[in-house]
């Protein structure tokens, strides 16, 4: 019995001992921090404190050792009771009554590991391990880091905080956990390993596209985040540009985001505009983009449509090769319009886009709908499609295809505003082997016809859709022979060429009308020849009118041979080519022509009847130089290069009965003179290739071109010299017909094209007809008159009569390397679709404002005479003026204007301001002047989000209402 208590003395005062030491050796520990850590230690002490406030232990005992700056042991399986802040859905403190109980080994089904590389404290009576200075910890799929982190094994809970940075004097280090691919950065964070619960001070993160941002977070173990005072936004700034603000929401699971009420808020400005609850879904992110809604354009035409909101609706992320936008328009009243527009694209094989558009529009003019015209119906087609070049066949497509009014009431852009005409291609190649191809198109053409200034619209427009197809072989050379020596017979090449053409027009031919209803008098008998016959009637383009159209229809086939002859060189410098052609065309229809008293019946055939013709001829061509040396300080000389050419073409009579292409009737004029008439029976229905009666035509023309010879201001430059053009072409041209038997002499051609200076680009053109003209004594005023067989000059009418003029002066100005400032991001990811967008930016300037340009100005003026005979010459003058400033780093104005000299009015004017909000834009713009009235003082204001291309480059889209399917 002694002996037991001897021994139980022995061992309680080893126990004692022991647990003295570890306490002296843990007091050292935690005094003796010193160099870098001794400017930290009151925090430390500060950070410890509030970490040891938050979890209470039930008994005082011994510590362990530490170690610094090295990996912390792994514990495996250690755990105590949980804490009920984290295992029940509440905010509670940790419990005071937690026993340290230890469970189950198994509880923690990974090890923990953990590293810092300031200092590292273990605290054996609280089972807490204290990491100080970039603190990490590792378990399972879960990693955090920060400043400070403390380990607690019995309540298996982390606990991560940030620390006051003495040198940058702030808090740093803040905690950053992931879970498996999601990143949250956070202020302050408690996390449970077991329950998988967290409680959050601060977080931020990133979910689908946008970021959340939060005071207070709890989370679940299913991974739901419950979030106060929370902010949802896609801008990845620090202080985001906008943000959904709500008092409480809550993400689930990932997939999306519930919300109470909330409100938007734009630059620190909350909007008055307020929800009582949204839905924000986060879909899987695909290369193409996100699924989302697109923010409509609020507007107003004052004195057409009212107000508006155009182009709001849904933007679809199909996948990585499809997009696709439904968008839609509502004005006040009553118009409303509807729209899809999708791109696609399939690597290194074809990309494409295609809109279509319909809207109904309502005019607010009440006489307009008493008369029944309020109401009309427009639509447009756009389809592009651009093949990659690959195999031996491509299929590409450009298609715009819109109604008469649709430019003048939907498009905000200027030229498509005023354009008259539009043209569609659908186009398939084929080739087969080294020498056969084949092609396939449909092609549609419209003039959109006149303006109606009392209805405001157009009116009489044209529209012909013809369907094409060709097959030709490519030219040979039959007699050359391999490894021959080049004799001039070798080069000799021959090809064939077949193509058909079967047209569809709203401009309808009579059938059955005579010569006496075509407005041309018996006695002008001579200009029958080179008239078309048939009037024709322009009915609208409709089902209703379809069946007319198709009777109207005509089929032409058409072949052709070219030839290519040997050239050769006489005395050295002059080029000889010789040339040889023959064409002909096949057609479904022909006229015939019957005399009954004073007039001339023409009737429409449907038989098939052939035509064709042949011409030979030969050019000639030389070059020569002309240099003045002048010796100037930089001028070294100025030098004239001249390109004359000349060429003769002969083509045969074809009138004649033999051939069977024109019919001859007799008929008297008006004077009782006999006359003999050849008439074409294919005029009219085709192109008809041949002329008629033979011709010998020399044509010729004298190219110029003017530059200098300067020396360069740089002594150290590799060129001493540099050459600057004057003049880049001035030239000239016409023909002479040997055989005709009046007006053997062409109207003159000039033309001349220079750039003066490094700005200022100059076109030049003018016609002029050598012949003099004489009134029509049964016209009275502004009459053209009649060209007679006298020249110009020799009736004192000037050298030549001038028919028409046009010359267009341009220049742009920007401040000096201003074009070069615009930077873009390197991609290093490969991203096929951003590489597409830096593409078409590249390629197209004009459609973006570019905030790193201070100031851009264009100026455009265009000058334009016409004066057919005596009539009055016409005049075109106006000036037109685009550029922008930029009135500070993200705010900038542009202005599209111009002056018409001749109505003495402004052109169409729109003021526009652009904001730069780093992930969206906003702009507002205005309409004082336009060619409408009902477009007169619109304006418009826009926020859309800007795609992240666009971020990087600081550029804005310069978007129109029909464009935002684009990039």
């Amino acid at each position: 019995m002694l002996e037991l208590k001897r021994k139980a003395i022995i061992i309680s005062s080893v126990v004692a001992a022991f647990m003295l030491f570890c306490t002296v050796a843990c007091v050292q520990q935690r005094t003796k921090r010193t160099g870098k850590n001794a400017g930290s230690q009151s925090v430390t002490k500060t950070a410890q404190q509030k970490a040891d406030s938050l979890l209470i232990a039930k008994q005082q005992s011994g510590t362990d050792t530490t170690g610094t700056g090295k990996r912390g042991t792994s514990v495996n399986g250690i755990a105590a009771k949980s804490d009920t802040s984290l295992t029940n859905n509440s905010l509670a403190t940790a419990d005071s009554t937690a026993t340290d109980t230890l469970s189950n080994p198994d509880d923690l089904q990974n090890t923990v590991e953990y590293t810092a590389e300031d200092s590292t404290i273990m605290d054996a009576v609280l089972k807490q391990v204290h990491l100080y200075g970039n603190a990490e910890v590792n378990y399972g799929t879960i990693n955090l880091k920060a400043s400070y982190i403390r380990l607690n094994w019995i309540t298996n809970e982390v606990y991560a905080v940030g620390m006051y940075d003495s040198t940058a004097k702030k808090i740093a280090g803040d905690p950053i956990f992931q879970d498996g691919a999601e990143t949250y950065n956070t202020k302050e964070i408690r996390y449970n390993f077991k329950s998988k619960k967290a409680l959050i001070q601060g977080i931020v993160t990133q979910e689908g596209d946008g970021n959340i941002r939060g005071e207070k977070v709890k989370k679940d173990d299913v991974g739901n985040f419950y979030i106060r005072h929370s902010m949802y936004t896609t801008c990845n700034l620090t202080h985001p540009h906008y943000y959904i603000n709500a008092p409480k929401i809550k993400m689930v699971n990932k997939k999306q985001v519930i919300s109470g009420p909330f409100n938007l808020v734009i630059s620190d400005v909350p909007l008055p505009i307020a929800l009582p609850f949204g839905f924000f879904p986060f879909p899987k992110k695909k290369e193409s983009g996100t699924s989302g809604i697109i923010f409509p354009t609020y507007g107003e035409e004052p004195n057409g449509r009212g107000f508006y909101l155009r182009e709001g609706g849904y933007y679809f992320a199909i996948s990585e090769y499809v997009n696709a936008t439904v968008t839609g328009q509502i004005y006040s009243t009553g118009s409303w319009g509807l729209g899809l527009a999708s791109t696609y694209s399939r690597r290194y094989q074809y990309n494409g886009n295609f809109a279509l558009r319909f809207n109904k529009n309502k005019s607010s003019d009440e006489i307009q709908r008493d008369l029944g015209r309020g109401t009309t119906n427009d639509f447009s087609i756009v389809w592009s499609h651009a093949p990659r070049p690959r195999g031996n066949s491509t299929f590409s497509a450009n298609v715009n295809v819109t109604s008469n009014s649709y430019n003048q009431l939907q498009e905000f852009d200027t030229q498509k505003y005023i354009s008259n005409v539009a043209s569609s291609s659908v186009q398939y190649n084929r080739t087969f082997g080294q020498y056969m191809r084949a092609a396939a198109s449909l092609r549609v053409n419209q003039n959109f016809g006149q303006r109606n200034e009392t209805l405001n619209r157009r009116e009489g427009g044209k529209t012909n859709i013809s369907t094409d197809f060709n097959f030709g072989v490519n030219q040979i050379a039959p007699f050359a022979i391999k490894g021959g020596s080049g004799r001039w017979y070798e080069s000799f090449r021959l090809g064939l060429d077949f193509s058909g053409n079967y047209m569809l027009t709203n401009s309808l031919t009579p059938i059955d009308t005579s010569y006496s209803s075509l407005g041309f008098a018996l006695t002008n008998t001579e200009f029958i020849d080179t008239t078309r016959l048939n009037t024709t009637k322009v009915v609208p383009f409709n089902l209703n009118n379809l069946p007319d159209m198709l009777k109207d229809a005509q089929f032409t086939g058409r072949y052709s041979l070219p030839i290519s002859l040997p050239n050769f060189k006489v005395l050295r410098f002059i080029n000889i080519t010789p040339s040889l052609s023959l064409q002909g065309e096949v057609f479904t229809k022909q006229y015939k022509y019957t005399v009954v008293e004073n007039k001339v019946n023409i009737d429409t055939l449907k038989q098939v009847g052939t035509e064709y013709s042949y011409n030979f001829g030969a050019g000639m061509n030389t070059r020569f130089y002309g240099t003045f040396f002048v010796r100037g300080k930089r001028l070294e000389a100025i030098r004239h290069t001249v390109i004359p050419s000349l060429s003769f073409t002969y083509t045969p009579d074809f009138t004649g009965d033999a051939f069977g292409f024109y019919e001859k009737i007799n008929i008297k004029d008006r004077a009782g003179v006999d006359k003999e008439l050849s008439l074409s029976r294919f005029r009219g229905v085709g192109t008809s290739v041949s002329n008629g009666r033979a011709s010998s035509v020399v044509s010729f023309s004298l190219n110029n071109s003017f530059e200098m010879k300067l020396k360069t201001k740089s002594d150290t430059a590799a060129n001493q010299f540099e050459k600057v053009s004057l003049l880049d072409n001035l030239s000239l041209g016409g023909s002479y017909n040997l055989l005709a038997d009046s007006l053997n002499l062409s109207n003159i051609t000039v033309n001349a094209n220079a750039r003066i200076g490094k700005n200022l680009n100059l076109n030049f053109n003018m016609n002029l007809d050598p012949y003099a003209y004489e009134a029509n004594p049964r016209v009275l005023t502004n009459q053209i008159g009649y060209k007679v067989n006298k020249y110009a000059i020799t009736q004192g009418q000037g050298l030549a009569n001038l028919q028409n003029l046009g010359f267009t002066l341009g220049t742009s100005f920007s401040p000096k390397g201003s074009t070069d400032k615009t930077k873009t991001t390197p991609n290093t990811s490969a991203d096929p679709a951003k590489e597409a967008q830096k593409e078409f930016i590249a390629q197209n300037p004009e459609l973006y404002v570019d905030f790193n340009i201070p100031w851009n100005v264009s100026l455009n003026y265009n000058f334009g005479l016409t004066k057919p005979g005596l009539s009055k010459a016409s005049l075109i003058q106006a000036v037109q003026v685009t550029g922008d400033l930029s009135l500070s780093k993200n705010f900038k104005i542009s202005v599209n204007t111009g002056f018409d000299f001749t109505a003495f009015q402004p052109t169409i004017t729109s003021l526009t301001l652009y904001r730069d909000l780093h992930c969206w834009d906003m702009s507002f713009s205005w309409t004082p002047f336009a060619g409408s009235a009902s477009r007169v003082s619109n304006y418009n204001f826009t926020l859309k989000v800007k795609s992240s291309i666009l971020q990087d480059l600081k550029v804005t889209r310069r978007r129109s209402f029909y464009d935002r399917s684009a990039y």
